[in-house]
């Protein structure tokens, strides 16, 4: 799919080899913590000491390590702050291991993961291809490190990180999408925001370009703002509506940070999006119905709305 993608965008093939390597640690990792039996594994393994569970985060600087000496761009400072940014929050739960669960513990380290990227607080260490600033990257990386902390090392219920979707899951994310479509592109083309300029690519092309929304920006952003977010809302104050909406209207507010500057119409839309993601995650149980659903929105977007 990398190299598929880079066809698409023309980059260097000789370049592009070089960071494929990178992207298939990231994706390794993805796909191996999406199996139950590989996170228990893990917990019961660093359960036994503070030493182990402190190491596997180590481990997720390894990728940019190899991304950066093959293409020659290594940074002692990026690979510093690399390891603060993956350090801040494992030390907030590492020190409740033991003294019960904590509100402000477990959003501490949620902000930790969050608010860097979404703040642009992190140094642009993946920078290449140019113009690109690695956010799929991070992206990927923040993924890795939230299910370890969250769901390996602090053991939170009802997160749901998996990668195969169930039958209820396809019927969900399509009533979702089906409920959510109508209402987005009315508000959409009334304000303006959206504008049909039809751009459909080859099967080839659409199914990569989908892949990789499923993969690096709706499984990323559906596990912070429902797996996470509206999960510890709703175990912290027992009401899903209300961790519904909240987690709804933040995940609209965060992109207000999309693009050049900010604008409400699309963090509106990104609000009543959230709404029906976080219906479909409450009705499922898992992040597959939310991240079908998100997937099928922006791809919608993406090829008849292109901006």
């Amino acid at each position: 799919m990398a190299f598929a993608v880079g066809r698409v965008r023309a980059l260097n093939p000789w370049e592009l080899s070089k960071a494929v390597p990178c992207v298939f640690l990231l994706l390794s990792g993805y796909f191996a913590l999406s199996d139950r039996r590989i996170r228990s594994f893990l917990a019961a393994w660093v359960g036994r000491s503070a030493c182990r569970a402190i190491l596997p985060v180590q481990f997720l600087a390894l990728p940019y390590v190899l991304y950066a000496l093959l293409l020659d761009r290594f940074s002692p400072g990026g690979l510093l702050e690399l390891l603060v940014y993956l350090n801040l929050p494992l030390l907030v739960l590492a020190s409740r291991r033991g003294r019960g669960e904590s509100l402000l513990a477990d959003f501490a380290a949620l902000l930790l993961i969050w608010l860097p990227l979404e703040m642009h607080w992190v140094a642009p260490i993946w920078t290449w291809p140019p113009g690109q600033k690695g956010y799929f990257l991070y992206g990927l990386l923040a993924t890795l490190l939230a299910v370890y902390l969250f769901d390996v090392l602090r053991g939170l219920p009802g997160i749901g990180f998996t990668l195969l979707p169930k039958k209820s899951d396809w019927g969900l994310a399509l009533a979702a999408f089906l409920a959510f479509v109508p209402l987005g592109l009315g508000i959409g083309i009334l304000s303006g925001f959206l504008r049909v300029s039809p751009h459909l690519p080859s099967p080839l092309s659409g199914l990569v370009r989908m892949s990789g929304i499923f993969l690096v920006t709706a499984i990323p952003e559906e596990l912070l703002f429902r797996g996470l977010l509206q999960n510890l809302l709703r175990r912290w104050t027992g009401r899903p509506f209300f961790s519904i909406t909240v987690g709804a209207v933040l995940f609209g507010l965060a992109h207000l940070n999309v693009g050049s500057r900010s604008d409400w119409r699309l963090a509106l839309l990104a609000t009543l999006a959230g709404v029906a993601y976080g219906w479909v995650y409450e009705a499922g149980g898992t992040l597959m119905a939310p991240a079908l659903t998100h997937t099928f929105v922006n791809s919608l977007w993406m090829f008849l709305f292109p901006r």
